[in-house]
């Protein structure tokens, strides 16, 4: 069992991501740190994060963190990557209301330590024993090195979500949500010294491994075979997510990212991968700025920082071993 810390900005796949690491046999999660992203507001964020927990029954700690990224969002983008599916509102009405509903406030309260120095103290109490997992833009943990660079040799390994090479963003033609909303944050960790596994697009949006992601088949095979609080959750909450994914991106169902992100912490197998590269963000322009860019190949303009490697890309899932273990984790919980 690997001990896992999960930072995530509480959307749909997050929500999912929590479910699964709280029940899974193979992850102890040790807590949950929470970023303002695509949820709208951190307040929303730890009531996501805090209901979900609940929902299993497990005492996993919530952490607030950041609630604004370093620097502002890019400018001059015609889109609202928060609610974009109010373009949809004409095919699906009123079901839209379960797309990133505003939870209500939890029962039980964040705790009392901020994101960013419970994140220094877990690594520093235990170096190199805890993996370090990334589902949304990566502000708190950039903070968190700002604020103690040391911990970045101190983290088993990190599995963080973002970026896209083979395929178009989700954003711009060249950019992933994740790394577009804070790409200060993200170039600030893509360079430090953390042993990195960068989980992109490629693997999680691209209908080349459809079989990796969430349909209405797998809610079925949940309901049939599992019960409880879980499975009614996800199956009465979902299905939205798989119409939007499907009628908006064109994609087979509703990709997995941040749950394939936490499964690779336990179970790397699930994937292969490059060569370990170094990665860098693009901090310029209208379309390229939050761009990851890997250093493969050779180039006549040269960059030092190109020996630093510390970052390996996954760039293919067996989609269908991920997606059974994802149902028999939820119907065995």
């Amino acid at each position: 069992m690997v001990d896992v810390i999960l930072d995530i900005d509480s959307v749909g796949d997050d929500i999912l991501a929590v479910l699964y690491g709280a029940l899974s046999k193979d992850i102890n999660l040790l807590g949950i740190t929470a970023v303002n992203g695509a949820c709208g507001s951190i307040e929303q964020a730890v009531n996501v994060a805090l209901n979900t927990v609940a929902l299993t029954g497990k005492d996993i700690p919530v952490y607030a963190g950041a609630a604004k990224m370093l620097a502002p969002k890019a400018v001059g983008v015609d889109g609202d990557p928060v609610n974009f599916d109010e373009e949809l509102r004409w095919k699906f009405g009123a079901r839209l209301d379960k797309f990133n509903e505003t939870a209500k406030k939890s029962e039980k309260e964040a705790e009392k330590i901020n994101a960013v120095d419970y994140l220094i103290h877990a690594f520093n109490e235990r170096p190199g024993e805890i993996v370090l997992v990334t589902t949304g833009p990566v502000t708190n943990i950039a903070l968190a090195l700002q604020k103690d660079p040391s911990i970045a040799e101190k983290i088993k390994e990190a599995y963080v979500l973002g970026g896209a090479f083979k395929i178009s963003g989700n954003i711009t033609p060249v950019t992933e949500y994740n790394i577009w909303a804070d790409p200060e944050a993200a170039k600030i960790v893509l360079n430090s010294d953390m042993k990195i596994t960068l989980v992109p697009l490629d693997v999680c949006e691209n209908n080349q491994f459809a079989d990796g992601m969430m349909t209405r088949d797998h809610l079925a095979e949940m309901v049939y075979e599992g019960k409880g609080a879980v499975v009614d959750y996800i199956a009465d909450k979902f299905p939205i997510y798989i119409d939007i994914w499907r009628e908006f991106f064109q994609l087979g169902g509703f990709p997995m990212d941040d749950v394939i992100t936490l499964a690779l912490a336990a179970n790397p197998e699930l994937c292969e991968y490059t060569e370990e590269v170094f990665v860098d963000v693009e901090l310029e322009g209208e379309i390229a700025r939050g761009q990851t860019v890997a250093y493969f190949g050779r180039q006549i303009v040269r960059n030092p920082k190109k020996e630093h490697k510390n970052t390996r890309i996954a760039r293919s899932i067996d989609g269908k071993k991920f997606m059974n273990l994802f149902v028999k984790t939820i119907i065995e919980q």
